[in-house]
């Protein structure tokens, strides 16, 4: 590995005074020597734009625009770099000081077609919450194909700072979609997979993803985020159908439709007709009940809707409950 080799480090800010500064000292404490930040301020109404500059140096860039949303925001960082590697990092998250050096390492056995991946620590500082999370895609992948069957099957996350990624990558793969406001990482992160030939995964190159509010709620998300969320997966829908023999990935991402009309269900019901008219296009009639064996137990009892209100009921209760044991 060459560290002649730029990596640039791109942080969309906004209102996020409290954490800026120790994720800015994150990045300043890789061992990785060539690396560039570039910060780009969302139009934030509280100090972070001010807290950023106190960084600025030949190493660290500060940029400011009027408030347009975090897709717009990552492809303006985008656009304001020169590495050819390129790490996502939220303005709240860190950086384990080897984690950009041990994914550097691997970059001389592969194309600028291989998309780097390490792994998740999420943590709250309010609560003292950690958790290393061990999803059963954290692995490298011969056939990125196979990852997003995985991906879509489980329902799980994959936060875009555990992402090393090649420059001309992401030129070929396209930018953040700068409209929706719900898994606009997700979909970008799909689409790098269908562009990628190879996921290569290093699982001691961790980030740590901050989540200081564990216990939100989905119910607090409006029905804008959910048909976000929504539109977003039309980008699934045609990388199946570019995929036409793979029966695995098909019904994968029926899974996924399945999962997300659960929260449907109760949170935007004028969306499930839309939902369900994807399910029939991929040749299915209803879907599967997905959540644990409890769960799908209930739904032959008394349904998948019933099931979904008796759960939400059951969350918000323990909700409560330990928003109470928190406050005494």
């Amino acid at each position: 590995m060459s560290n002649n080799t730029k990596v640039s480090v791109l942080i969309p800010l906004y209102n996020t005074e409290k954490y800026i500064g120790e994720t800015v000292q994150s990045v300043l404490a890789q061992t990785y020597p060539n690396i560039e930040i570039i910060i780009v301020d969302d139009g934030s109404t509280d100090d972070s734009y001010n807290v950023a500059k106190q960084f600025e140096s030949d190493r660290v860039h500060v940029y400011t625009q009027s408030n347009s949303g975090p897709g717009k925001t990552r492809n303006a960082a985008f656009k304001l770099s020169s590495g050819n590697y390129i790490q996502y990092l939220d303005a709240d998250d860190l950086l384990e000081p080897d984690k950009i050096a041990l994914q550097m390492e691997q970059i001389q056995e592969y194309t600028d077609k291989a998309l780097f991946i390490g792994s998740i620590e999420e943590f709250s500082t309010a609560t003292s919450f950690r958790k290393k999370h061990t999803y059963p895609y954290f692995k490298s992948y011969k056939n990125p194909i196979e990852f997003l069957i995985d991906f879509w099957n489980f329902g799980g996350m994959l936060q875009i700072g555990s992402l090393l990624i090649p420059r001309q990558l992401i030129l070929e793969s396209g930018p953040w979609n700068e409209d929706w406001i719900l898994n606009e990482d997700g979909e970008f992160l799909c689409r790098l997979v269908a562009h990628c030939n190879e996921i290569v995964h290093e699982p001691k190159a961790l980030c740590h993803y901050r989540r200081d509010n564990i216990f939100s709620l989905n119910n607090t998300r409006t029905p804008k985020h959910y048909r976000s969320q929504f539109e977003s997966y039309e980008t699934y829908f045609l990388i199946v159908n570019t995929h036409p023999d793979s029966k695995e990935l098909k019904e994968a991402l029926f899974r996924q439709y399945s999962r997300f009309i659960q929260n449907v269900y109760l949170n935007f019901p004028e969306l499930v007709p839309d939902v369900l008219a994807k399910i029939h296009l991929l040749g299915y009639s209803n879907p599967i009940p997905v959540g644990n064996k409890k769960f799908r137990l209930l739904t032959h009892l008394i349904g998948i809707k019933n099931s979904v209100v008796l759960r939400n009921f059951v969350r918000t209760c323990r909700h409560i409950l330990i928003s109470k044991m928190r406050k005494s």
